[in-house]
Parts: structure tokens; sequence; C-alpha cells
């Protein structure tokens, strides 16, 4: 049954890059914006006037830091240092579901570790091109 259907449970929805989910994730977020250009004229009353622009998305996630991790923290770090192009897709386990996928970079890595804490990491993927609806 398709989760489409009615609201989304956030726990089944994961970030994939390579077509394997990121390893101990504790969230996922995809955010779509569209720049605009100035099409104001003296004709428009002082107003300002709008017109569509380029369009962009990005993808990210956090999860639970473990250097031992499949597709983790590690991996993600690798992936940011050699600047490699990256599958990146945001769906959840339902394969009936729609899903967003792209190509992009890891442009963010950090991790915070605090005391007696589990330390945690946040990653950023800026996509470049297409966004692939499926």
């Amino acid at each position: 049954m398709a989760e489409t259907a009615g609201i989304i449970n956030g726990t089944n929805i994961l970030v994939y890059t390579g077509g394997t989910a990121i390893t101990h994730s504790t969230s996922a977020s995809i955010s779509f914006s569209m720049e605009t250009r100035d099409a104001s004229t003296k004709d428009s009353a002082g107003y300002r006037e709008i017109l569509e622009g380029q369009r962009s998305f990005s993808i990210e996630c956090e999860g639970m830091t473990a250097f031992d991790a499949a597709n983790g923290f590690e991996e993600l770090i690798a992936a940011w240092v050699a600047r490699t192009v990256l599958t990146v897709k945001w769906a959840s386990g339902n394969t009936d579901d729609n899903h967003y996928e792209g190509t992009g970079y890891c442009t963010s890595v950090s991790v915070d570790s605090g005391v007696e804490d589990s330390s945690t990491f946040s990653a950023t993927f800026e996509m470049t091109g297409t966004v692939t609806i499926a």
C-alpha cells in the first residue's frame, strides 16, 4: 500500500547515496526553490514584478556517527574530499511511493559530539540539473 495515500510516517523517509540508505539516519529533508528575475518596468506603478528563474533543490540528512557504518559519516567525508558527484535520493522504503532523485555534491558535512552524548553528523547535498520524480 502506497504511503502517499495518507500522512507519511517520517521514520520511513531516508536519504540514499548510490542506491544505499545513509546508515544510522535520524532525519531526512528535501528543499526545492526557484530564483526570480526582475520584470519591473515604468508601467509597474512602483510595484515589483517578477518572472520565473532558475530552479534548484537540495537534500539534507542527519544521523548517528559510527566510524564502522557501511554508508555513513566516513563515506560522506570521502565524497566531500574527492568532490565526487553522487546520485542522491529522498524516499521511503515503499517502492509504490514517489521518490525524488538527482545528482549532486556533498557540500557540507559536520559532526557534533557533546560530553556523554551520542555523536551525530549532518550532511547537505546540493543537486545539479533536474530532479527525477518517480
